[in-house]
Parts: C-alpha cells; structure tokens; sequence
C-alpha cells in the first residue's frame, strides 16, 4: 500500500511580471481581503449607523466574533497560514481601545474553551452571557456589534449538528437538537435569540453581522427596528475579518449584491416541502421556477420576499440610465452610465434582466441576462458599461417535444430587457426584440432522461403530469448511446434509495493509485 501526505501547502508556481508572488504573498492577502470586501452585502442600515464613527465605542456580542467560519468544510476546506476573526481584524484597524475589552475576553476564553473540547470551528454553542457583563458594556459602548455565525460542510450544514454514532437526519430532528443548534440552521437557537433580545434591549445602535454561508432566516431582524444595520459578510476566507472590519468602519463601501432571495419564511420555498420529505433522496418538483425565478413569477410570490435577488446597498447612491441598447450579429448589447451622487466613493453593479414570452414552454418573470460592476467612482463621477449576451443564451429546454423535442428554443413574441440593480428595480424596458417565429438554436437528443419526477412546476404555480420513463430508457428512438460511446457504461443499473445509478464494469474501474501511476 502507498502512503499518501497531504501537504501543509500544494506545490505551485509564482505569479506575477517578476515571478516574486506566491502562496500568502503580500499580493495574494490582499486580493483574498479585497474580494471579501466585494462580495459583502449590506441588507440593512437604518439611521446610517454605518459605517461606524472612528469615535464610537462598540461593543461585541455573540461567539461569531471569535468562532469565525472563513469557509466550507470537507473537501471545501483549505489550508492557510492564519485567519482574521471580526476582533483581530478591528483591532488590526486600531479599534483595540474603543472595543469593550472584558466582553471580548468572556467570548474569546469560552470559544477556546470549547475547541479544546474538540468542538468543531463554526459548531460552538451560544455561551449564556453573564447579566454584569452585559450592563458593563451597555456602560463602556455605545453601539453594540452582534455576530452571528454558521458551518457549512457537505451533507451536514442543513441538519444542525451530527452526533458521534447517529444518522444526521435523525439527529437534526430531537427536539434537544433544535433548540440549542437550531432548527437546520436556518432559525436562531434558544440561546442566540435571548443574548440578541438582551442587547436590544440596552441599546440604541445594534449592528448585525451574519458570518453565514447559505440564508438564514431574515424576518426577525427585517421588522425589528432595534436592529439598526445587517451586514451579510457571507465566509468570507482567510482575510475575512480584515475584510469585515474595512466595510464597518466604512474604510471599503460595500458594493455586494444577493445571488437569492430572502424570502420572509422557510415555508416560502417551494423546495421545503420536498426537502424534508426523506434524507435519502429529494424532488425537485419547483423545475425552473427556483429562487427569483419563482418569486418574481408567481402571482402572490412578490408578498413573499423580504430582500430580492440581485440587491445590496451602500454608503452611496448611484443613478443608472440606459444610453442604448439593440441587437447585433445575435448579440444583444445594453449600454448604461451609472453616476455616484452620493458623498463617498463607491462601486455599483448594473443588472440586465430578461422578460421572455411564456409560450408553450413557460419562463420565468426576469431571468438575469448579464450584470457588471463599475469602478470605484467618486461623488459626481460617472462610467459607461456595455454589457453583452447572446441571443441564443435565451432559449429554453423543450424536453417534452412541445415545439420541438430535446432542443434549446427561442420561442415567438416579444422579448423585453430590463435594467437596474436588482431584479426588483429594473423596471424600466431598455429594448424589445420581437420574433415571429419559433427559433431552434441547438438541436440535441436525450441522454438518461429522468424516470420517477411524477410533477412539475408551470408558470402558472400549477403542475403538469410527466411521463414516468423506464430507467435508462435512453435508447429509444435510435438516440442512445453505444458501448463505445459510454466507454463501458452499461444499461445495468443498481438502487440506492430511490434513485438508480448506472453501474460501471469491473474490468474498467480505476483506483486512485492507477492514477497516480499515470
């Protein structure tokens, strides 16, 4: 048997005109930090708490501030010299003496107390927070910052915690396991909704900052006022608490925009239901209609949303107006100034949506089309941006042969392109193109079509009946495919669960130590 090393650091070549850059270079720590900052997304900032004053002294709540979770785990985890929790990155910035320096030490000491007990970075719970030490804060700061911080790991990171010798799912389910994790992670624990009630209740200014790796449950803090600023930092790597540190002290402005909704409730999702069903296998009855493309569609799906897709704020404002727009050589092209007015620098990002006639087929509402950020523009300065799409990049899936089966179609009608923001604030049509007739754009054939969905989801928030296929029925029609084709892949299937996978011949299966042999 071959022993095999995972390096503390992979080989790699240096970067750079002069080949000086390297794994934690000066260079790469400071692009890892920038994107961090970039990615952030400022929810919320009621009374424009932030960015904070230099002068404020601020107080640090919860055990995200040292339980940082730079990352996903498993396969997802990386390797690094060091990283940046919210304290080391403030007092880094020079916040060491405005930070209420007895609370940060009850966090610090009970976040390494239980990593000594093996408790996993990101898995640290809530610690009740003594009430003398909450009063002497309210005393020392007068804005308190609350961090609230989640694990992401493969298989796990939706099921709360998993217990030595049990099934995650079953785990994720004990009433114990909901009330001191949380409930999927989704909702607050117990413990995190009284500490943020307690500093609610003590003061004015309240700072959120969501160390989260998915979404969370966002209505508690859209219909508390208390809550002045919600910052979505996200795991945000190595440099992130540097990263988050330059966005609260307004030393970076926020320009991050939402890659999905927040809906007001997990029930909201039309894939809960389903997800829940069974820890074995799920079905993915919502079809297209997933995230904005749901609720921008459904009728009622607008009352639903707390935060839209594509949207984030910042410590500017910004004016965007389309200059032109059109349709060359099967590209479409939308060309728009967007202007700082505001009173500090910053960076915004133009969205181009698209509004596609439903047909036979059925489309979403908006389907974003192609989005841009700008420079970083100073107050009065502004910048032009062409963005660029192809027209075939509009088509969508026939699997059923209702214009023509098994390929992309750019059905007829009228196709209307937005600009904006967000999929919420494009409201204006920048440009139309009209089509005639149905356009085929790629001819295809099936390959190991679905067997056992019963339904699916239409634009219209009803379900269609599907064919339930025989499995691997990928033959038919003379459309399959050969032995030669499939390199060994045989119609031989076997059951995990629900679904069948193919299954490979023996003589054909490669071992990790052939591939290290070449």
């Amino acid at each position: 048997m071959k022993k095999w090393v995972r390096s503390r650091y992979q080989p790699n070549l240096p970067l750079g005109g002069r080949k000086e850059k390297v794994t934690a270079s000066p260079e790469h720590l400071e692009l890892a930090r920038q994107a961090g900052c970039e990615g952030m997304v400022l929810l919320k900032n009621n009374r424009n708490v932030l960015p904070l004053k230099s002068e404020a002294n601020i107080a640090l709540f919860g055990k995200g501030v040292f339980d940082y979770v730079k990352g996903g785990g498993g396969s997802g985890d990386v390797t690094v010299s060091r990283v940046w929790n919210l304290y080391d990155g403030l007092t880094e910035r020079g916040m060491k003496d405005r930070i209420c320096g007895s609370l940060a030490a009850f966090y610090k000491e009970e976040v390494e107390r239980q990593y000594s007990c093996k408790v996993a970075p990101g898995l640290v719970v809530e610690p009740e927070l003594p009430e003398s030490l909450l009063e002497e804060a309210a005393a020392f700061a007068d804005t308190a910052v609350i961090v609230i911080s989640r694990f992401s790991g493969e298989g796990w990171d939706r099921r709360s915690v998993v217990y030595p010798g049990r099934d995650p799912y079953e785990a994720a389910q004990s009433e114990n396991a909901r009330r001191v994790f949380g409930d999927c992670d989704y909702y607050l624990t117990d413990r995190e909704q009284k500490m943020i009630q307690a500093v609610c209740s003590r003061f004015e200014n309240v700072v959120l900052v969501l160390n989260v790796g998915g979404i969370i449950d966002s209505d508690w803090f859209v219909k508390d006022d208390r809550i002045s600023s919600v910052l979505l930092s996200w795991q945000a790597g190595m440099e992130g608490g540097l990263a988050m540190a330059d966005i609260l002290l307004g030393r970076e402005n926020p320009s991050g925009k939402l890659p999905d909704t927040f809906a007001a409730g997990l029930d909201a999702y039309p894939s809960t239901a389903n997800f829940h069903q069974s820890p074995d296998y799920a079905e993915y009855t919502e079809d297209i209609y997933v995230g904005y493309r749901y609720f921008e569609t459904m009728k009622d799906g607008g009352d639903l949303v707390n935060y839209p897709f594509g949207y984030g704020l910042s410590y500017t404002k910004f004016e965007i107006c389309t200059l032109c727009a059109g349709e060359m050589d099967g590209l479409i092209y939308v060309t728009a100034q967007v202007k700082n007015v505001g009173e500090v620098p910053g960076k915004e990002v133009v969205q181009v949506y698209c509004g596609a006639p439903r047909g036979l087929l059925g489309k979403p509402a908006r389907v974003l089309a192609a989005f841009a950020k700008t420079d970083c523009l100073k107050p009065g300065e502004s910048q032009a941006l062409t963005l660029t799409f192809s027209r075939a990049s509009l088509a969508s899936y026939d699997d059923l042969g209702k214009v023509a089966e098994a390929s992309y179609v750019l059905e007829k009608g009228i196709y209307s392109f937005y600009v904006g923001n967000s999929v919420r604030d494009a409201g204006k049509i920048a440009f139309e193109l009209c089509l005639t007739e149905d356009e085929v754009t790629e001819q295809l054939a099936h390959r190991a079509v679905p067997s056992q969905l019963p339904f699916r989801m239409t634009a219209d928030g009803t379900y269609e009946q599907l064919k339930l296929r025989t499995p691997n029925d990928f033959m038919e029609n003379g459309l399959g495919w050969s032995e030669d084709e499939t390199e060994g892949v045989v119609p031989k299937v076997r059951s995990r669960g629900r679904y069948l996978l193919f299954e490979e011949k023996t003589e054909k299966k490669i071992l990790l130590d052939d591939v290290a042999e070449g």
